[in-house]
Order: C-alpha cells, then structure tokens, then sequence
C-alpha cells in the first residue's frame, strides 16, 4: 500500500513539472539593468521595473540615494526603501549590501506594483533564486532599455 502511495506521488509529481515546464524552444528574455542609480538616472530603475510587473528582471546596480530619502527598517523585515516624489522603491532583507555608501542590488527579482499611496507607485523588487534562473535553457537576457513610466 506504502509503494503504490509513493509511486503516485512521484508520477503525480512529474506530472506537475511537466506541466509547469515552458515549452521547448520558447526563450523567456529577462531584462538586465547595471550601473549606478540616482536620482538623476531612477527613470533607468522605473523603467525596468514598468515594462516587467510581475516579470523576472535582472540588477546588478549600485544606488546612491540621499540619506533623508532612504531607509533600512532596523526593527522588522528589515527592507531596503528608498524614493522621490513619483515612486517607492522597495528590496527585501538579504537582497543588499551597504558598501563604500551606497547600497548594491546584484540578482534576480520579480517586479511588482504595489499601488499608488499618497500619490506615489510603489514598486517592490522579490528575490528570486538565482541558480534556478541562470540554469534554465529557456532564459536569455537583454540590456535594459526602451519606454520608461508614465
């Protein structure tokens, strides 16, 4: 009984990835943004994260944000927020590092909107694992680029 129980699992299991596997021969393009953010350039960031709402997109950036508009909650999730007047960005614990004075963001993360609060979009960044993305045949990347947010 334990046998046939087991052999159900792992046949149902697989019938769940092969559900969930892409198609083959059909390439996922991720965008990949890199470099500096600041104030100047947060359009780059914006758009990237406009264009991928609840998309894969690749960072490797490094944001420089004036101290009076930044924070690290020290008390709880531990977040990393910074913002201007038009939107609210948003990094989980463990998705940065402080260095040399400006926060570096390297991975891969699912883009979401959180709304508009107060008058600004809140955009939140969810870690997503790595090895799972760069191990997939599926996945090329394109440099970040094209129409920004409204």
């Amino acid at each position: 009984m334990i046998k046939r129980c087991m052999q159900a699992v792992v046949v149902g299991s697989a019938l769940l990835l092969l559900a969930a596997a892409p198609s083959p021969g059909k390439t996922v393009v991720i965008e990949f943004l890199q470099g500096p953010i600041t104030p100047k350039n947060i359009g780059d960031l914006a758009g990237v994260a406009c264009r991928n709402y609840d998309h894969i997109v690749h960072l490797d950036i490094s944001v420089n944000w004036p101290a009076k508009a930044a924070d690290v909650d020290t008390s709880g999730d531990q977040q990393l927020t910074f913002w201007n007047s038009k939107a609210k960005y948003l990094f989980p614990k463990d998705s940065y590092q402080y260095l040399h004075g400006e926060y570096v963001i390297k991975g891969y993360f699912i883009a979401r909107n959180g709304g508009i609060h107060q008058g600004a979009t809140s955009r939140a960044f969810e870690r997503v694992d790595d090895a799972t993305v760069m191990l997939s045949p599926t996945v090329s990347e394109r440099k970040a680029g094209g129409k920004g947010c409204k």
